[in-house]
């Protein structure tokens, strides 16, 4: 199977319409278009629409999540480093990893997944 043709069967699966011409399969993904060709080695090419900078991320990285794992305690220094990736950065309650794109949460509140809000 192509990874074209498995690309439409994915498609398919979701319930996703598509359409398919000049080699190019095209759908749209939370209202943006997406075009997909083949580029080799079971591999694909992929161009979408206007997105903000937090949609591209997660539509190249996943909608992934990250904490604080800087031991204030040990280093008397507010800064943050990312749980994921290891970046990091001296902005002490960033909103996303400077590096990886995650969103930032505060594993210390009773929702472990509750935001990081600006204040």
């Amino acid at each position: 199977m192509t990874a074209t043709e498995e690309l439409r069967r994915g498609l398919d699966e979701r319930g996703v319409k598509w359409t398919y011409g000049y080699g190019t399969v095209s759908y749209k993904s939370d209202g943006h278009w997406c075009n997909a060709w083949e580029y080799g080695n079971g591999m694909m090419c992929v161009s979408m629409g206007f997105f903000t900078p937090e949609q591209a991320i997660a539509a190249t990285l996943g909608r992934g999540t990250c904490h604080n794992v800087w031991d204030v305690e040990l280093t008397g220094r507010l800064r943050f480093q990312c749980s994921e990736c290891g970046c990091v950065s001296l902005e002490i309650t960033p909103r996303f990893c400077p590096c990886c794109g995650r969103k930032f949460v505060d594993p210390t509140t009773n929702d472990v997944d509750a935001e990081v809000t600006d204040g």
